[in-house]
């Protein structure tokens, strides 16, 4: 079975065992890296349970092994909750391991089939609070396109049942209105 296309280039396949505190690199035309972190290997959302929490930073690079200062970089958007298939298809090889980030972005999630706000831990709040993700299980596919949409690279459609899993435009719509989206430059 053919891989989905995606907007990320494949680098390394990675299949040791993941860590919290692993750091991963994301890989875009034109030597664009993006990197980010594994928080949880054991974090619950939307019903799901050992999903990969991870934080993608705010921050682009040119250089592959230049490892940014993660302790001086907000995040692209709220933590996503993940699977391994980007690490095993080798579009997030891991290049080092910090302590995790104690990150100063806000964040919250919403919880689409209960239409609420939540907070990190998943306990409701009355009102959105900073960045707002989605509460539930995500794929590096996802993960593309919202990385994608802060680049200005157009969102790869999903055409195929290999791609049933990319994020939709009317995800992609609420995502612009409800986050910090507004902050970057990207492609409409």
């Amino acid at each position: 079975m053919a891989l989905p296309e995606t907007n990320m280039k494949v680098q390394k396949p990675y299949r040791k065992k993941l860590r919290e505190g692993d750091i991963f690199r994301l890989k875009y035309s034109d030597d664009r890296y993006v990197f980010g972190q594994i928080v949880s290997l054991t974090a619950k959302a939307g019903g799901f349970g050992n999903c990969i929490k991870v934080y993608v930073f705010d921050a682009v690079l040119n250089e592959p092994e230049k490892v940014i200062d993660l302790y001086s970089n907000e995040l692209m958007f709220a933590p996503l909750f993940i699977n391994r298939l980007g690490f095993s298809r080798g579009y997030m090889p891991i290049v080092d391991n910090k302590p995790v980030v104690q990150i100063t972005t806000k964040y919250c999630y919403f919880d689409v089939p209960f239409k609420k706000y939540l907070d990190a831990e998943g306990d409701e709040i009355s009102n959105a609070k900073g960045v707002v993700g989605t509460w539930g299980l995500s794929n590096y596919l996802v993960l593309d396109d919202l990385v994608s949409e802060i680049l200005g690279i157009p969102v790869i459609e999903a055409t195929s049942p290999n791609k049933l899993f990319k994020v939709d435009k009317i995800t992609l719509a609420w995502f612009r209105s409800a986050s910090h989206f507004s902050q970057h430059n990207f492609a409409h």
